[in-house]
């Protein structure tokens, strides 16, 4: 029996859109596959290690919040790539994707240094990008995730995102653009702008995230309800279009 070690950081600073709830219902399908579980927590200016913890999660903010989060996080980006590297699960939602980048633009002009994982450059915009979107997870490209996305910063890639989580059938890319892919998946993180929050919606990403943090204490539950909500959401979506 597995026992998970979960940190959730910068509770306080980055909490917006009850995106916490992701880790709600983490914990409660981690319970219901016999594993036991402690979530901890770091907030801005505490010091952040990263050892023995087997999930990391990070939550969507204003970008005002980001920047004041950034000065904090760069500190400590040799234990982020150890942790990546070393496969630890990572979900990061919403704008909080900025800070795994090479560094980030505000509205005021001012460019922020990020954590280096991945090479994309993130851009404050003057507005708000609001509307719900249908994606693909590339691990099930049969399947159709449904989330919100409610934001005002774009990501840009020098050329294609080569890790992407998602193909987009409605909605935005990780950019201004409509359609493309949305998203990172790479070794055992996954980000994405969309809210929902996405594990409760989607019963294919909770799938997808506890077997790779459970292994081999792996076991299916009944997602019957959530099933349901996301058929009838997706029913009225593709109804409206008509």
């Amino acid at each position: 029996m597995k026992h998970v070690n979960i940190l959730h950081l910068y509770s306080k600073t980055l909490d917006l859109t009850g995106d916490f709830k992701n880790l709600d219902a983490l914990c409660m399908r981690i319970r219901e596959c016999g594993c036991n579980y402690a979530v901890s927590y770091v907030e801005y200016g505490e010091k952040i290690s990263l050892e023995g913890y087997d999930f990391i999660y990070i939550g969507h903010g204003k970008c005002r919040n980001l920047s004041a989060v950034s000065e904090h996080i760069i500190q400590y980006r040799e234990e982020f790539m150890r942790a990546f590297e070393a496969g630890t699960v990572f979900l990061v939602t919403g704008s909080a994707r900025l800070l795994f980048g090479k560094s980030f633009e505000t509205l005021d002009g001012k460019t922020h240094d990020a954590l280096g994982l991945f090479d994309y450059t993130g851009k404050e915009f003057d507005g708000l990008t609001v509307h719900d979107e249908l994606i693909h997870p590339v691990f099930a490209p049969e399947e159709t995730v449904f989330g919100c996305v409610n934001r005002s910063e774009n990501l840009y890639f020098k050329g294609e995102n080569p890790s992407p989580l998602f193909t987009v059938e409605m909605g935005y890319s990780d950019n201004e653009k409509t359609g493309g892919t949305e998203g990172t998946l790479c070794k055992n993180f996954f980000g994405t702008w969309s809210l929902g929050p996405v594990l409760v919606r989607n019963p294919v990403m909770m799938r997808e995230i506890l077997r790779r943090l459970l292994g081999e204490d792996y076991r299916d539950g009944d997602y019957s309800l959530e099933q349901e909500a996301l058929d009838r959401v997706l029913h009225d979506i593709h109804e409206s279009a008509k």
